[in-house]
């Protein structure tokens, strides 16, 4: 169930410095309906960037983003190359491209939207997460929701060997438990909850 704005500007983050300077949602069969338990939680005073990169055919993913900026209290919006990854904006990776992460001269971390067809998924939850570890190492935090397949194990092996932190969606509120199964059974996800929880999950590592 959706959270009212009310209920959702009273959750409070953690007090304290963050340790975690960007979460990436990965997704894939039934990641819709799973991020409309997070997203519409989080509170304009979250301090990290947000990146969440859902499986979906080309054209469907700014509507998709369209439709959850009316309900969170970030703004939320279609992934474009060169927008700068900062805190108070949720960006949704364009289907049919790649999303990646570059550092600039300046000190700020932009989107790198490219054309790769030498991937099944695009956009592919490995290749956004394997490029965002680079640069964010141990302040980085992927969370792994419900879909088919082993989308993101490649990337999560990459965070933890950056030391990042991982979290993995339990069986019990999947719609299809692959890709998170993949992440912990190969002993990459920090913790294993359950939908309803993963936002005070994410919450606990800021």
């Amino acid at each position: 169930m959706i959270a009212s704005v009310k209920e959702a500007v009273k959750e409070k983050k953690k007090p304290g410095s963050a340790s975690v300077d960007l979460l990436i949602i990965g997704c894939s069969t039934g990641g819709p309906s799973a991020m409309q338990s997070i997203l519409p939680r989080f509170t304009p005073d979250f301090p990290a960037g947000i990146v969440v990169v859902q499986h979906m055919p080309p054209g469907f993913t700014k509507p998709l983003a369209d439709r959850f900026d009316t309900i969170c209290n970030l703004k939320v919006k279609e992934a474009e190359d060169g927008d700068v990854v900062m805190p108070g904006i949720i960006y949704i990776a364009p289907a049919g491209y790649q999303t990646l992460f570059q550092k600039t001269n300046d000190g700020k971390t932009i989107l790198k939207i490219v054309l790769d067809e030498s991937k099944l998924y695009k956009p592919s939850i490995d290749v956004t997460i394997h490029s965002a570890s680079l640069i964010y190492r141990d302040r980085l935090l992927v969370v792994i929701l419900t879909g088919m397949g082993t989308d993101g194990l490649i990337g999560c092996s990459e965070v933890k060997r950056q030391r990042g932190h991982v979290i993995a969606e339990a069986e019990e509120s999947c719609i299809v438990y692959g890709m998170p199964k993949a992440v912990y059974e190969a002993g990459y996800a920090d913790r294993q909850v359950s939908l309803p929880n993963i936002y005070q999950e994410i919450l606990s590592f800021i």
